[in-house]
């Protein structure tokens, strides 16, 4: 990517007219990039020709800023949240080709916001979410199931108020589901984590969409010292669900080390 790129846009960025009949979600955590890292992750992003970038872990500072100025100048529109002096991350939503205004979500916030899309599934809110991270304390425990709780609650009131407009949720969850992945990896997790990733479907009456493609599949979004954990989630409305023609991983992304996650791919037409 050169610097005349950043002045007028990236030509390869995915054209308009494919969100006519395609909406293509890519979620990834980009890590805290520095700047070099930005422009590179940046060019394979827009390899991926998709026109809804849920980005999580975007870092507050000159590296966000070049992120967010640059998908402005190639046609995206940016849904960057307002930040305070304390933020230190955030939820970073992209889309082309798109109508889109904020989705009335309570408790919405840095790392958990919306876009409402004019899409040609119907009107549609995508939801990004950037769950707090394991710290292997009760403190963090604590934190995570405050911030877990909240996250449902605002998503249940978003659905009791405009029950007609469906939602997809994506974004890195912070937490693996229930009897999949190394055992290693589940025991690090509590019990409100796997009670939070079962409130999707039971409570809120999302699907997760890769699951429910792919029933026995094993891929792992992130590696630690105990195994992978598939952290990275997307969960759609049956009405949207039903539409979708593929979703899976993208493991490239995380084994160059452009991150240390995964990317997900949703393609529903």
């Amino acid at each position: 990517m050169t610097e005349q790129d950043f002045l007028f846009g990236n030509p390869d960025a995915v054209a308009d007219s494919v969100a006519a009949s395609e909406l293509r979600v890519l979620a990834l955590n980009i890590a805290s990039p520095s700047a070099e890292r930005v422009r590179r992750q940046l060019d394979w992003l827009y390899a991926t020709n998709a026109n809804c970038l849920v980005l999580t872990e975007v870092k507050t500072g000159d590296a966000a800023d070049l992120l967010v100025r640059e998908l402005s100048s190639s046609g995206y529109t940016v849904a960057r949240p307002r930040t305070g002096p304390d933020t230190k991350y955030m939820t970073v939503i992209a889309t082309k080709g798109y109508e889109t205004t904020p989705t009335p979500l309570a408790d919405a916030n840095p790392r958990f916001h919306g876009v409402r899309l004019a899409s040609h599934l119907g009107t549609l809110d995508v939801i990004g979410l950037y769950a707090l991270t394991n710290g292997m304390s009760a403190d963090s425990s604590t934190r995570r199931s405050t911030f877990q709780q909240q996250t449902l609650h605002a998503l249940s009131a978003r659905i009791d108020a405009e029950p007609n407009i469906p939602l997809l949720v994506t974004g890195d969850l912070n937490v693996v589901e229930p009897g999949h992945g190394p055992s290693a990896s589940r025991a690090l997790f509590e019990d409100h984590d796997f009670d939070f990733y079962l409130a999707f479907g039971q409570r809120l009456g999302l699907h997760d969409s890769f699951r429910q493609t792919h029933p026995t599949a094993a891929d792992l979004t992130w590696y630690g010292p105990k195994g992978g954990q598939r952290l990275d989630h997307v969960f759609t409305s049956p009405q949207i669900h039903a539409r979708v023609d593929s979703v899976g991983f993208d493991h490239d992304v995380r084994i160059s080390k452009l991150s240390d996650h995964s990317a997900l791919l949703l393609t529903a037409v």
